[in-house]
């Protein structure tokens, strides 16, 4: 019995380790003529993921801007802005986030997107497998670990 009790602690805890980093546009970066709503919608976003920004130092920007400031793709009043070239954003709160580039047309032109970040999912032995939009690794690893406890039960 204590082996069990063993097993599903671990598995519980094993799961917050494999928070996230989300390369923001894959192997494309954060760059011109790439399609930030497909991204999007092919990932899933958490709390304790983080969103990696990767791009030419001084090309680009990132700003997170409130929704009104996002959809006129204004820099004024801001939430962040990060310059460096490989920028990490990490996701510690869930509900809405907007992002764009604040380099000249960029975000006019498409370099933007905004997200859903969903509260992390805590696990017990009564918990039922959470919803998995994208098939990440974590959400699989998720279930399988409540099937897990399920099946020694």
């Amino acid at each position: 019995m204590a082996s069990k009790q063993l097993l599903i602690v671990a598995a519980v805890l094993v799961v917050p380790a494999f928070a996230a980093d989300l390369l923001v546009g894959d192997d494309k970066g954060w760059a011109p003529n790439v399609d930030y709503d497909k991204w999007v919608h092919g990932n899933e976003f958490i709390v304790g993921n983080t969103l990696v920004f990767k791009y030419a130092k001084g090309q680009h920007t990132v700003v997170e801007a409130t929704p009104s400031n996002f959809a006129a793709c204004s820099q004024a009043n801001s939430l962040r802005l990060w310059s460096s070239g490989e920028d990490r954003v990490a996701l510690t709160t869930s509900g809405q986030r907007w992002f764009f580039c604040g380099v000249g047309d960029d975000c006019a032109q498409g370099m933007r997107f905004n997200v859903t970040v969903l509260p992390a999912v805590k696990l017990s032995s009564s918990s039922p497998p959470p919803h998995s939009r994208g098939g990440s690794v974590a959400a699989v690893l998720a279930a399988s670990a409540v099937v897990v406890a399920a099946l020694l039960f």
